[in-house]
């Protein structure tokens, strides 16, 4: 029951705000697809309510009425580009049903972090989107790696996430959250919430670790390191990346290390998960291979699988098991690309914001930049082991690294002497 009034309140609050402006009809829609509420009433079936449908459209279309600034551009132009592939590879897909099924979903995908760019116009607007995103997926992970390692230190843990799926989607999710929530405890005002966010941030990545997946053992790697390279502040950062491997090493017992430990096996040593990797990699370059320019079809690899490995000696319905080649795979060299670009744009567009905001003195802008650059290498090392070409958070964090930088540089022409300089003068009126 408190679990419905908390989930009821939320709605209508939501709800309320949303028709106030489509801005904050994009934080409600975050929230639905982060938090998830159907997941939380099993008692009770939301999702016939389809409210992530029902608050997409209606964004949509309160935002075409509120006529903002489209912000076409190169990055966003990518965005639609990787739709236009989608749409080529469900056109030709060997199995047109399935694939025209899954781009009515990932279609709203582009279309949400296409508006995360036109509606997070402001430092305070994308201050609050990060907030939102963090605290509708962080609280339950936060709340799950805390109690798990004080009721039972390392112990593993399976529960899957509706919206980052199985236990490797949860740990590279987890690991994608972590920078952004530090970020928000590093520009946070006041004493008790940089507290309140480092908490968060040390349960989220306990949580991510504690699913004992090895791809994001591999993503928290590069998390780690990428905070002391990137971190403002290079003693503060060392000393808590010492103190997490520090609590790390102290709980997780041997089954954890010597499950880490298959990473790097020798072939005869390579356990069947490992080695079934290896060979759908492999039967992911056939089907490239075979339809180099359409790939067989919009998340199609599981439904052509079989008939691309006829001795299926690992089953018959499997995934690529890596974002790279599962794109490949499934819209080609042409969709390959497109994605690879996408990816390079963010990471670019981060680190063009972080360079030239750290030399005008801007910490917060900084942060968030850096926070967005590691996510982004955190999921290219994760994705490698998961299938992450179509993940929610991974487009959503596009899209908010081009707004970053359209947020930062839209300041810099506000305070540029040249553009105040430019603006029209007023004439005296004329006396009669």
């Amino acid at each position: 029951m408190l679990r419905l009034i908390f989930i009821g309140l939320i709605v209508v609050v939501g709800t309320f705000y949303a028709l106030m402006s489509p801005f904050y009809g994009l934080l409600f829609y975050l929230w639905n697809a982060y938090f998830r509420p159907e997941e939380w009433l099993w008692w009770i079936d939301l999702r016939v309510l389809r409210l992530s449908w029902l608050i997409g459209i209606y964004v949509v279309f309160r935002t075409l009425f509120s006529a903002p600034n489209p912000q076409l551009n190169s990055r966003t132009a990518l965005i639609f580009l990787f739709f236009f592939q989608a749409v080529v590879g469900t056109v030709t897909s060997e199995h047109s049903l399935a694939s025209r099924l899954f781009l009515s979903d990932f279609s709203k995908v582009l279309l949400i972090s296409y508006l995360i760019v036109v509606l997070v116009t402001t430092r305070e607007r994308f201050r609050t989107t990060l907030v939102v995103i963090s605290l509708s997926l962080g609280l339950e992970c936060a709340k799950q790696g805390w109690v798990n390692l004080f009721i039972a230190p390392g112990a593993k843990n399976d529960n899957s996430i509706a919206f980052l799926g199985d236990n490797n989607g949860v740990a590279l999710g987890t690991m994608m959250l972590v920078p952004i929530i530090v970020a928000l405890a590093q520009t946070a005002t006041r004493r008790w919430e940089k507290y309140a966010y480092r908490f968060i941030a040390v349960g989220v990545f306990m949580r991510g670790l504690t699913t004992y997946s090895r791809g994001g053992f591999i993503a928290a790697a590069v998390l780690g390191m990428f905070v002391l390279v990137r971190s403002q502040h290079k003693f503060r950062a060392l000393v808590g990346v010492l103190a997490i491997v520090g609590l790390v090493w102290a709980v997780m017992p041997q089954d954890y290390w010597s499950r880490m430990n298959t990473i790097n096996a020798s072939d005869d040593q390579r356990d069947e998960s490992a080695a079934g990797r290896l060979h759908f990699w492999k039967i992911a370059v056939v089907m490239a291979k075979a339809k180099p320019l359409t790939g067989v079809g919009l998340n199609g690899f599981a439904a052509s699988y079989s008939k691309y490995d006829p001795a299926t000696p690992y089953g018959e319905y499997r995934q690529s098991h890596s974002t790279w080649f599962g794109v490949l795979a499934e819209l080609g060299a042409p969709g390959f690309g497109i994605f690879v670009m996408n990816l390079v744009m963010a990471v670019a567009s981060c680190w063009r914001v972080a360079r030239s905001k750290f030399d005008s003195g801007n910490r917060e802008l900084v942060s968030y930049a850096n926070a967005l650059f590691t996510s982004l290498f955190v999921f290219m090392a994760g994705a490698t082991f998961l299938s992450g070409q179509y993940s929610e958070m991974f487009w959503h964090f596009v899209g908010l690294s081009t707004a970053l930088s359209v947020v930062a540089f839209s300041e810099d022409e506000a305070t540029s002497p040249s553009i105040a300089s430019a603006r029209p003068v007023q004439p005296y009126a004329v006396a009669r």
